[in-house]
């Protein structure tokens, strides 16, 4: 169920609750408890529940009045949205759930999540969704910007480009100088941390069961940082590392090319070429010369050759397009089929059914890369509601939504000369090949970033003795969080289980049954796999 008309006039009322209803966690094993987190001094808010204005029964909505900034609690408030879905069986309690981004809707994922993460889950969870602030219902991150701050591409190759980004994000923080919504001073991860351990008292919950993909994974994480003792079970899947989202082992290196985002593009890649020429041509009409002509044809879009209809395709709308595709492995047939048009189209220019089938396959990526963006890069449109980027143009100015930026700027140490990102782009084109470039330019912005959510941010230390440990699932072909991410949370978190999944696409969620009944048995009898366990993926790119 996707998002309506943006109207949610649901109340709260904060009242001094002595007495919350708790909630018995499910047996487990024995582990010594973690230490106890520090008190979020403020009286849980009284939800009250309601119809949703956005979303079909059963689900229902609440809107909770949660301090702006946690070192002020009787200071200005914020508005923080929750969507439930109550559990249709036998209640264990609350599950936690968010779909990354940062900037997709948590409300909107709640809806599906139950059903997507594994039997028996929505049965016997409530899932609840809390929009973090900024994000959805929960406010907007924004800044009034110039029309000017636009760069016209996806990321910069050549000089000139780049001194155009450079001055767009000059333009975007200026802006933000000026005039900026309240809340993009106070959206660290640690803040919706805090608003979510709020939340869970108003729910009388004692701990917390969560499962977060992508960015989620690293929300999840800060919790467990933060709130050891408050984890009865948690998921993270697709996972991102904590320690270079945030400080890193180099902070002289821009944050999105330190998470090695783009070394999974390059892997993702070129698995699922690999595999082309593994099944053959029956299964993959590339098979054979895969590797060789996806190579031919970025040579190509770099020297401006390349093209769909009588409009030329660049580079960097051929590699966003591509990485657009590797985030599932139902999409990756579009790449293949625009692949082996254009390669039939470059050898025979005069044949209308290689074009046609070309432009047929670029219009499908562009509206997979529509959706990606989005729900931001590090976030799943599987059932989360995708969120506007501008809005309100006027006098040569627009409202640019920042809630991207907001946190990732304000959790992660980044340089703070703008022609960093250029010499880190150099670099990426060695070690990150194809995409490291498109990464690394995620975060330019931050250089000079203006907001301060950095204040309140959470940047360790990450290793961590939880209450109870973590289920952490990495997918061997991620092109957004790859394995890396997965590895180092595993290491992290005293006692965690890494679940890998052998496939393609971002995050494992649903992916076939071996992962959805091992999500379903660790958060409702908390029945951790062995390690080392590998599932198969259901969902190839090649099926046959």
């Amino acid at each position: 169920m996707r998002r309506g008309p943006a109207a949610l006039l649901l109340t709260l009322v904060l009242a001094a609750t002595s007495a919350l209803a708790s909630t018995t966690a499910a047996a487990g094993p024995s582990r010594a408890p973690a230490p106890m987190a520090a008190e979020i001094d403020i009286t849980p808010p009284t939800l009250e529940w309601g119809e949703c204005a956005f979303y079909d029964a059963p689900a229902e909505c609440a809107t909770a009045e949660l301090p702006l900034d946690y070192d002020d609690p009787t200071g200005p408030t914020t508005p923080i949205t929750v969507l439930r879905v109550p559990a249709r069986g036998d209640r264990i309690g609350t599950l936690f759930v968010n779909p990354g981004g940062p900037g997709a809707s948590a409300t909107g994922f709640a809806a599906e999540a139950g059903r997507l993460i594994g039997p028996g889950v929505s049965r016997r969870f409530d899932v609840v969704g809390i929009d973090p602030r900024g994000v959805g219902f929960s406010g907007a991150a924004w800044c009034r910007v110039s029309n000017d701050a636009w760069s016209g591409f996806g990321y910069p190759v050549t000089r000139p480009e780049t001194r155009r980004r450079i001055r767009a994000d000059r333009l975007t923080n200026a802006g933000c100088a000026e005039r900026r919504s309240v809340i993009i001073d106070h959206m660290s991860s640690a803040d919706v941390a805090r608003d979510m351990d709020v939340i869970r008292q108003a729910l009388g919950e004692e701990q917390v069961s969560y499962y977060g993909v992508s960015y989620g994974s690293l929300l999840g994480q800060t919790y467990a940082a933060m709130f050891p003792d408050r984890v009865r079970a948690m998921i993270v899947d697709g996972v991102l590392d904590p320690v270079e989202w945030t400080s890193g082992h180099d902070p002289g290196l821009p944050m999105t090319y330190r998470l090695r985002s783009g070394r999974g593009s390059y892997e993702a890649i070129t698995s699922v070429l690999n595999e082309c020429d593994r099944v053959g041509r029956a299964r993959c009409v590339l098979a054979g010369h895969a590797n060789e002509t996806w190579r031919r044809l970025v040579r190509a879009a770099r020297t401006g050759e390349l093209r769909v209809g009588r409009d030329r395709v660049t580079v960097q709308d051929l590699v966003n397009n591509a990485l657009s595709a590797l985030y599932s492995a139902d999409s990756i047939r579009y790449l293949i089929d625009y692949l082996a048009h254009a390669a039939r189209r470059d050898d025979t220019p005069a044949r209308t059914g290689a074009t046609d089938g070309a432009d047929r396959a670029w219009a499908e990526l562009e509206r997979i890369r529509a959706e990606r963006e989005a729900v931001g890069p590090f976030g799943i449109d599987r059932a989360a509601a995708p969120l506007a980027t501008t809005l309100g143009a006027q006098r040569g100015t627009h409202r640019a939504y920042l809630a991207f930026e907001s946190v990732v700027c304000g959790d992660a140490v980044n340089p703070h000369r703008p022609f960093r990102w250029a010499g880190t782009s150099r670099l990426a084109d060695r070690t990150q090949p194809w995409f490291g470039r498109l990464w690394t330019w995620y975060s330019s912005v931050c250089a000079r970033w203006e907001g301060r959510s950095g204040q309140d941010a959470f940047r360790g230390p990450w290793a961590t003795v939880t209450s109870y440990p973590l289920l952490v699932v990495g997918n061997a072909y991620d092109p957004a969080t790859p394995i890396s991410g997965a590895r180092a949370a595993n290491r992290l978190f005293a006692g965690s289980v890494l679940l890998m999944l052998n496939g393609w696409g971002h995050g494992a969620l649903g992916n076939g049954d071996c992962i959805r009944n091992r999500m379903a048995a660790y958060l409702i009898d908390r029945t951790l796999p062995a390690p080392s366990t590998v599932c198969q993926a259901a969902v190839r790119p090649f099926p046959g």
